[in-house]
This record gives structure tokens, sequence and C-alpha cells, in this order.
């Protein structure tokens, strides 16, 4: 279920910014839309025309699903009254239909709305409304009515206002849209929830629509247009231009020269300039808006931003301009709106500052310069007294807040997490901040102070001080917070018994975060009443048993606490998303209420003592449908089942054929036995990771896992499996080549713990794994989708390893110890150049060691101990780094082996294989696929990898590389510690 919950953060990448734009629907524009008519208008005089109302009616008959009913007074004779419509006075006729989703709530920072989807309308768009010839403004936004948008809304040519803006459509853009000569209003903001966006090839029909002044395509795809630039420059009265994330290019065209009336323009998220604004944009001078957000420029600031006089607002955000902004603004007095995030300004404020006029300090309401490298100190803030909104977060300022910034009396939102910005907040610093709404100052070494009786002089939404020191006392003001929508107080140091007022406080508050202290209390007997949406009680010492969840609240996590008892028989309510109740005491089996969750996307119920076996779901069980109906299914939608560390037994749950959504599924350290069922690779195809170590398994490796597309990291180790490793094997796509629409795949694995709790910008939830490599526990989270890996260790495996493992470049790790593996180890293991732990001790491999081992540039562990391998050891490359302080025990156990790092010589007259060898497989075995990687990348890593823009999400392809490497470096640093920790040891 899409939420609107507001999340604190600045603006994001392309890809976010397109997610959350089209599901933005019609807030208010400007004096274009001023005079749309409210729902509510009065009806005409005269009642209406009886044809048209049998058009609505038709129309009205096409709404498949009105969950709040708001067509329902769309009764009696005079549709004149009803909700939505309006008619002349003069005619009778029906000239205005308005059922946009207008249910609206402000969003983030920056105050993006957003419809309340369950307002929205379902059904299609019925052709009888081609009988409302006076039909002058038709509005239905945000409604999901039919999957491509209707060609016979080119009829209704008397319409001066069109709004389909965000309805799920996709397909080809009707150019049908040409024939509404009159229009003077177009949205067709495209892109909304999972559906593909609209395109079009040939943009023409524009050119006749003479007196249009607002047009949005945004998110049509509008790649295929030879020269869009041409039927866009004809619109000569247009006032506002928004094509934001249109893929559209450069044109050959002089450029947009005839928009004269032209004051909006929005042509973010596109990259038709290449890196250089070119000079029609500041030819523009009537233009007052402008946004090129996300346009791939670079360079310094360009100067001619001064030619745009009338300016009053500008986003250059999510760009890689650098330096100070240009000597030239010196004339652009009018300048209200300043956004700057995400570039890679690394300048002192003081210099930024200094380069606006003059004339603009006493007008600025919005500046952002969030997600740079912006130092200095905030004495600066005394003079901007006119800010409405400050955004500051992610840069390097320092020093303490100013008591000055009480002065700015008129700020709503004050953004200044994680830099390191020290000393104390106090009732001074706050007390004239009448206007405030939004403070959000976590992860900065900064101390609140704040007194007992202290009570805001203004009405706070959200408060964030995570990572802040309130402690150890549990600080008494918050309750005074009661009309807060989010409060975090979490990683605050304290220490101390929850209050009695808490629960009556945020069972009105919508986000509650007060994890990682030391609070001790127990939870109460129900959550039923409480509107609490997302609850975050995690890593403190609260006790008690989980109690009844209401049914608002669809993410809480209450994991590493000391919870105990059984879960409720209803333990989860219908709207429940997430639920992390990991490393508790918690007892007895899982209840069958789980089979009626269906919009649970995450359970992590780990490192408890539960018992038995999943449930089983029953066809019986009631699912929602899109259209609000509901239908017989078993389906659910976990994405990530988290078991591990319980006492559940039986078969491979017969559950996970109704979860064909998992994406993670860990089932280790558990009393599972039996043979793993072929149905794995039908049922589960979007699984990515599946752990099911330290269990009874028994049998064969199904060759269904070959099926699994999406697989990238397969843990089956001690079980007790037998036979031979699946041929099919190394055909598993997901361990060859890197997937294209990996963050789509893997949704939740790659989120940032950056924000509100363990959410990323979405609130998707953040899942770190330990895996068990160089013999050792290793936990990983972010950069865990680049960790790709086979652990077969400690079962009872025979046979060879197929050669074709070469196949499986993006490799990791590979462990197949402790088997009964036989014969040589296949030179193409050195085809595989991610590699980074390899483990094939304890099984009976012969023969040489190949020295292909050398090729792979990133191994930091090998353990071939304990086999029966022979002749010279290789050497070179890397292999002479590995194992510093005792590289033989890598070989040990291997009589026959000879040559460094043994103390065995080898024959004088025996091989050398100093020599690298490259080796090949055969590329046919797995038909048509494409092997490879570029290792080179890894130089430019290394010398970029601390550049703090890269924690900026704009740039996605650098965040992949990063991840990459992260993960090695994780792996080389633990077994570092390990050496130390045991030379520590030693000397001690």
């Amino acid at each position: 279920m899409a939420r609107t919950a507001r999340t604190p953060v600045p603006p994001r990448s392309s890809s976010i910014a397109a997610a959350v734009t089209c599901l933005l629907l019609v807030v208010s524009r400007d004096a274009i839309t001023s005079a749309a008519a409210s729902p509510k208008a009065p009806a005409s005089t005269g009642g209406c025309i009886a044809a048209e109302r049998d058009a609505l009616l038709s129309f009205k008959a096409g709404i498949t699903s009105d969950p709040k009913k708001r067509l329902s007074s769309w009764l009696g004779e005079n549709c004149c009254q009803w909700s939505g419509v309006r008619c002349s006075n003069r005619t009778g006729h029906v000239i205005i239909l308005n059922l946009s989703n207008t249910i609206l709530q402000y969003d983030d920072p920056h105050y993006y709305k957003f419809p309340n989807v369950d307002f929205q309308l379902y059904g299609y768009i019925s052709s009888s409304l081609v009988s409302l010839r006076q039909l002058k403004r038709l509005d239905l936004s945000g409604n999901i009515l039919g999957e491509s948008m209707p060609e016979f809304l080119g009829s209704l040519q008397s319409l001066t206002h069109l709004n389909l803006a965000c309805m799920g459509f996709y397909g080809r853009v009707p150019h049908q849209l040409g024939n509404l000569s009159n229009l003077q209003f177009l949205d067709i903001t495209s892109g909304i929830y999972d559906y593909p966006p609209m395109h079009a090839a040939d943009i023409s029909w524009l050119a006749h629509l003479p007196s249009l002044k607002y047009l949005d395509m945004s998110y049509v795809n509008l790649s295929s247009v030879v020269d869009w630039v041409r039927p866009v420059n004809m619109l000569s009265r247009l006032e506002v231009l928004r094509l934001t994330g249109c893929w559209i290019m450069s044109s050959s065209s002089t450029g947009l020269t005839n928009l004269t009336s032209i004051e909006t323009l929005d042509l973010s998220e596109n990259t038709l300039f290449g890196t250089v604004i070119p000079n029609w944009v500041w030819s523009m001078k009537t233009v007052k808006m402008l946004n090129l957000a996300s346009c791939q420029l670079s360079g310094s600031f360009p100067d001619g931003l001064g030619n745009l006089t009338l300016l009053e607002g500008l986003n250059l955000g999510g760009n890689s301009f650098k330096g100070a902004l240009p000597s030239t603004l010196n004339n652009t007095c009018n300048l209200r709106v300043l956004y700057l995030y995400g570039n890679l300004i690394s300048v002192e404020i003081k210099d930024l500052m200094d380069k606006l006029p003059m004339c603009t300090w006493n007008k600025l309401e919005e500046l952002d310069l969030s997600y740079n490298d912006i130092t200095g100190n905030l004495d600066w803030l005394g003079s901007q007294t006119s800010l409405t909104s400050l955004y500051l977060s992610w840069n390097k300022f320092s020093g303490h807040l100013p008591l000055l910034i009480r002065a700015m009396t008129n700020l709503t939102t004050l953004i200044l997490d994680n830099n390191n910005i020290s000393g104390v907040i106090s009732n001074q610093h706050l007390s004239g901040l009448e206007s405030l709404e939004i403070i959000i100052m976590s992860y900065n070494p900064l101390k609140v102070v704040l007194d007992e009786s202290w009570s805001p002089p203004f009405g706070l939404i959200d408060v964030y001080f995570a990572s802040c020191q309130l402690g150890p006392e549990f600080p008494v003001w918050i309750k005074s917070l009661n009309n807060c929508y989010s409060i975090d107080v979490s990683s605050s140091g304290i220490k101390d018994e929850l209050p009695n007022w808490f629960w009556n406080l945020v069972s009105d508050v919508a986000n509650v975060n007060i994890s990682h202290n030391q609070i001790r209390g127990k939870l109460p007997d129900s959550f039923q009443g409480m509107s609490t949406e997302k609850l975050i009680l995690a890593s403190n010492q609260l006790t008690g048993r989980l109690p009844s969840l209401p049914e608002n609240l669809y993410y809480l996590d209450i994991s590493r606490n000391l919870l105990s008892g059984p879960l409720p028989f209803n333990f989860g309510g219908a709207n429940l998303d997430t639920l992390i109740l990991f490393s508790n005491h918690i007892n007895g089996s899982i209840p069958q209420s789980l089979c009626k969750m269906h919009n649970l996307r995450a359970l992590d119920l780990a490192d408890n003592f539960l018992v038995g076996e999943l449930p089983h779901c029953l066809p019986t069980e009631l699912k929602p449908s899109t259209g609000g109906s509901f239908i017989h299914s078993t389906s659910l939608n976990i994405h990530i089942l988290l078991l591990s560390k319980n006492q559940l037994s039986g078969e491979f749950p017969m559950l996970l054929q109704s979860c064909q959504s998992i994406t993670i599924l860990d089932l280790a350290w558990n009393k599972y036995s039996g043979k793993l069922p072929e149905w794995i690779g039908e049922k589960l195809p979007s699984i990515v990771i599946l752990r099911i170590r330290s269990n009874k398994f028994s049998g064969h490796i199904p060759g269904g896992f070959t099926k699994l597309d999406h697989l990238r990291y397969l843990d089956i180790a001690n079980n007790s499996f037998s036979g031979t490793i699946p041929q099919s094997l190394p055909c598993l796509k997901g361990m060859i080549n890197e997937p294209e629409n990996l963050e789509t795949v893997f949704l939740f694995g790659v989120a940032l713990e950056n924000g509100f709790g363990a959410f990323d910008v979405f609130g998707l939830f953040h899942y770190s794994i330990s895996f068990v490599l160089q013999g050792q526990q290793l936990e990983y989270s972010k950069g865990l989708v680049y960790l790709v890996g086979l652990d077969f260790s400690s079962n009872k495996l025979s046979g060879h390893i197929p050669k074709e493992i070469g196949s499986l470049v993006e490799l990791v790790n590979l462990n197949l110890s402790w088997n009964q593996l036989a014969g040589n180890i296949p030179d193409q293991i050195g085809e595989l150049h991610q590699l980074t732990s390899l483990d094939l001790s304890y099984n009976q491999f012969s023969g040489e060691i190949p020295s292909s081992l050398s090729n792979l540039t990133f191994l930091s562990y090998l353990n071939l101990s304990y086999n029966n391998l022979s002749g010279r050891i290789p050497r070179g490359h890397q292999l002479d780094t590995l194992n510093a302080d005792d590289p033989s025990l890598m070989y040990i156990g291997n009589p026959g082996l000879c040559g460094y790092p043994l103390a065995k010589n080898c024959p004088e007259n025996g091989t050398s294989q100093g020599q690298t060898v490259k080796s090949h497989h055969d590329g046919s075995f797995c038909a048509g696929l494409s092997v490879g990687f570029v290792i080179g990348v890894w130089m430019v890593l290394a010398s970029l990898l601390f550049k703090k823009s890269w924690r900026f999400s704009y740039f996605h392809h650098f965040d992949r590389q990063y991840d990459r490497l992260n993960v090695f470096l994780t792996v080389t640093s633990a077994i570092y510690l390990q050496k130390a920790t045991r030379f520590k040891d030693g000397r001690s």
C-alpha cells in the first residue's frame, strides 16, 4: 500500500524524484488554474440537461471502485448539484467536471503535496463524456481510470483546461489532443506507481494549441521525438512549461526563443544540454522560476544567471557544479528560492553567501545547500531573517548554533543534520522561532538542554534529534509535543524508565523512533486505538508481550529487546508492511493469521525461540484486489522473510509457494529437514538471497536452482546434502552478470540506513545479514547486493567441481570446504575476477594447484588445506600477499605440495608454475551468455571512494562501484582485524 507519510530528506536523484513527482496530483499551480471550480461549486438554477445527466451516469457506471463514496451524491434529477459538477447558470450545460483526488497532504521539507490514495477512483473513462459539448474544464487527475489515455477526449473541443496527471496511463499519447484548439491548460504528467510511462514519437500536434499557457508533460517518454523544440516553440503564449524526466535530447533548433511570455521553465532530470547550459536559456528574460535539477551539468555556475533579472526561484540541485556563485547576480533582486543541493560545492559558506546580492537578503525564503562540502560556521544566519526554509544537511558546518537564530521568526523548517555542529541547544535558541514546524538536528555532536517546563512557542510537526545528547534522563519536554507528526530521539544517550505519559503521547504521533537507547519499561497490553503509523523501539530494554497491533500501523521495529511470550493470534493489522522483532525471547509458533497479512512485505523474527512449522494458508483466505474488491487467494506479498536462529522444524515450508515476490529468505540455524522441493525454481522467481545453512536438509541439490535468474547468494552450508554439484549450476544468471535493474530486483537490500530509523527515503526496510567468510561471521548491509556467493560447505557432496564454474564471474565468495569433492581444481576458477574468498579445504582434491589463481586480483582469503594436492605451489601477483603471518596455513595437510611457503623444497627439475596461465572455458555451455568485467575501474574507485558526493543518491553508477569496493574492503579488513587480535592475544 502506498504511503503518504513525510520523510525529512532533501530532494533526491532522478529515479527517486520520478517516483515522488509521479505521485503528485495537481496542486495550486498559479493564476492559470486559480479559476478552477471547486467540486462543491454552486449548482445551476435551472437544473441540468437530461442528455448530459445521462452521460454523467454512464461515466459513473464506468467507476468500479469508489472507496470513499465520492460519487454518492450523484442521485436525483439535478446533476448540477452533484459533487464535482458545475453547470452554466445561463444555459444549464455542464461546464466543469472536477473529480481530482484533492485530499492532499504536504510531505517532505520541500512541501510537496501528495494525494491520499484511499480516495482514488478506479475504473475507466466512459466515452459518454463526448456528449458534454460545452465542457470547459475536465480534471480527473490522480485516479486510476483505464490503461491508455482515451482518444475520444480530443472531441471535447470546448475544453480550456484538461488535467489527466498521474492517472497510471501508459502507451502512446493520443495526437487527437491537438483538436482541442481552445485549450489553455494541459497536464498529462505520467509514470505513476508501477505503470510504465506514456510515450510519444511525435508531438507536432502541440502546434495546434495556440492558446496554451500551461503545459506539463513530465515523465512522458519523448526520447523518440526528433525535434521537441520546434512544436513547443510555437506556443507563443506559454507561461508554464514542465518537461521533467522526459528523456528529451539536444535539438538542432535554435532554442525556445519564441516563448516571450514564459515564466516557469522546468527541464529537470534530462540530459538535453550536455554539461553546459546553452545561451538561449539566458535570453529568456521573462523567466521567474528555472528548474534544471539533475541534468548532469558540471563546471562553474554559469555567468548567464545574471541575465534573468526577474528570477524568483532557481533549482540547480543534483548536478556537479563547483565553486561559488557567479558575480553577475547583482540584479537578481527578486530571488526567493535557491536550491543548490547535491552538487560539488566545497567553499566557505561566507564566500558563497557574499555572492548573493544584498537586495535579496531580506527576500530569500528558501535556501537548500544540502549534500555538498560547504564549510564554516552559522553566524551568517542572523542576517537571513526572511528565511522560511533552511536545508544545510550533509555538509561540514562546524561551531555552535548561534543565539541569533532566534531572530528568524519566519522560519518554519530548519534542517542541519549530518554536520559537525557542537555546543548546546537551549530554550534561548528556540524562543523566537514562533513559526517553526520542522527541526532536524540529527547526527551532530550537540547537547539538547531544555527545561522540563519548557513549552515550545510554536507548533512542531517534525522533531529529529537522533544521535544528539538528550539523556541520561528521558526528556520531559517531549511531553509537550502532542501535535507532532514525527519524533526521533534515537541514539541519544537515554538511560531511563519509560514515563507513564509516553504511550498516551505517541498514540497520536505518526512516526516515533526512540531506538538505540537504554530505555526500560513494559509494553502496554494493547496498541489498539493508536494512530501511529511507524513505531521504532529497537535496541532498548523493553519487556512484556507483543500486543495486538492497530490497523494504522504499517511499520514496527521492537528488535533487540527483552520481549517474551508467544505472538498474539492476530498479531498484525491489515495495513502492516514491515514487522521486525529479531533478537528477543519470543516463543511459541507463528500464528495462522500470517495468511491474512496480504500487505506485509518484510517479516523478521530471527533469533527468538519460535517452534513448529509455518502456517499452511488455505485458498479461502481473502485478498483485496487492486480495484478495491476481494478475491480468493493464498498469495502473500512478502519480499523479505527472516526466520534464522529459532527452533522451527518440518520440511521446507509449503507456505513459500504463496510468496512469489520473496527476495530474501533466511531459514538458517533451525531444525528443518527433508529434501528441498523442485518447485523452488518455479515458485520463488524473484529470490536474490537464499540462506538455509545449519539445518538438517538432505538429498541432492535440486536442479531447479538454475531457474532462479536473480539469485545472488546461495548458502546451504552445514546440512547433509549429498550427490554432485549440478552441472547446470554455473548457469545462474544472477551470478554471471549484474542485472541492469538490480535496484529493482533487490529493492530492500540496497536501502540506505539514512534518516528515520532503518528506512531509506521511501521507507524501505534496511536489511543486514551475517555471512560466513574466512571462517568468521561478517555483517553486511549496504553493498550487500554486490556480495555474490556460493557456500556449500560442511555437507556430503562428492564428484568434481564443474569446469563451467568459471562462468560465474560475479562470484565474491566460494566455499566448498568440508565435503568429499575430488579431482583437479579447475583452471577456470582463475576467471572469477571478483573473488575475494576461496575455501576448498577438507576435501579430496588432487593434482596441481592451478596457477590461474594468481589472476584473482581481489583474493584476500585462500584455504586449500587438507586435500591431496601435489606439485609446486604457484606464486605471483595476489598469491604472494595472502596470509602474510603464516602463508603455509593455506596449504597445510597436502603432503604432495612443495615450494614456498612450505618448508619442503621442490626438485629442481620440477614443473615451474610461476607463469600466469590464462585459461578459457567453453562459453557455449550457457548459450548466449556474455561474461566479463572491466577491472580498471577499481583504480578510479580507490581514489574516489571517500568523496562525500557519492553518498548522494544522484550518482547511482558510482554508488554501485563504491558498494562493490566496500564488500572487498570489508572482507579484507576483517582478515587483518583477526590477525591483529591473534597477535595481541599472543603477546598478552
